[in-house]
């Protein structure tokens, strides 16, 4: 997968970039009955009905150790050849995996915020790919960047639990990006971003991918509650253990 100059410099003025399809539907209803079973399996673990599991829960975190499906997507070949194009770099590792559902008529605003601010890693040579499981509509919570805000840098962390972030004028520059199931939104680690709650009837899931320059380094100290923190094991300031962070062994095609 090639992506032309013209979608690698829209990434980099813009923070985040829409491909696809990337993931044909045969793929992606394995990935969503997977991740179905995974859901009932986990509810049963827990003692609760999915009904009640499902409206606490909307995040899961590394999926590729859950099963050889997930396992796999995390290598897709033209994802990950996106990725590196994108990054500007011979080899990517992975940070972590999440899919994030946000269910009908039952889900939450997520306030605008930079991933980056959360991680402990030591530079911004990051991404995430947001592979949409579902239709993503405006109605369901699309993704929605304010463009080019990136090129200002890190900014704090923001309070998820507080007020929102308030663009003032720059509000009118937002993009709402809307995806048909199977496409891809690349997005820098850097990107302001926001989602709203999901106000159809229909589920709104997405798989996301955290790719980084395989040359990063640990830096606990920039995010030292982070729950990765917890499945390093080299020293500070040392590359990622790909035993918890696999390398991503793709060829360009």
């Amino acid at each position: 997968m090639q992506l032309s100059q013209k979608q690698i410099e829209h990434f980099h003025q813009e923070s985040y970039l829409a491909v696809g399809p990337l993931v044909d539907d045969s793929k992606r209803q394995q990935l969503t009955d997977t991740f179905s079973d995974l859901q009932r399996q986990w509810a049963q673990e827990q003692g609760e009905s999915l009904e009640d599991y499902c409206r606490v829960l909307s995040q899961w975190t590394n999926l590729w150790k859950q099963h050889p499906l997930f396992a796999a997507q995390i290598h897709h070949p033209d994802i990950t050849a996106i990725a590196r194009q994108l990054l500007g770099v011979p080899q990517i590792q992975l940070f972590h995996d999440h899919l994030i559902s946000k269910p009908p008529r039952h889900s939450k605003a997520v306030p605008w915020h930079q991933d980056y601010a959360f991680w402990p890693v030591d530079k911004p040579t990051a991404l995430s790919a947001w592979l949409a499981l579902d239709e993503v509509t405006e109605e369901s919570g699309c993704l929605e960047f304010l463009p080019g805000a990136h090129l200002e840098g890190e900014q704090a962390p923001q309070d998820f639990l507080g007020s929102d972030k308030d663009w003032g004028e720059r509000r009118a520059e937002v993009r709402k990006v809307p995806v048909p199931a199977g496409w891809v939104i690349f997005h820098s680690c850097l990107s302001w971003h926001t989602t709203a709650p999901n106000q159809t009837d229909k589920d709104r899931r997405a798989f996301i991918c955290i790719y980084m320059d395989a040359n990063c380094r640990w830096k606990s100290s920039h995010s030292d509650w982070h729950p990765t923190n917890a499945q390093v094991s080299v020293a500070p300031w040392e590359r990622f253990n790909t035993d918890e962070f696999p390398l991503i062994q793709g060829v360009n095609h």
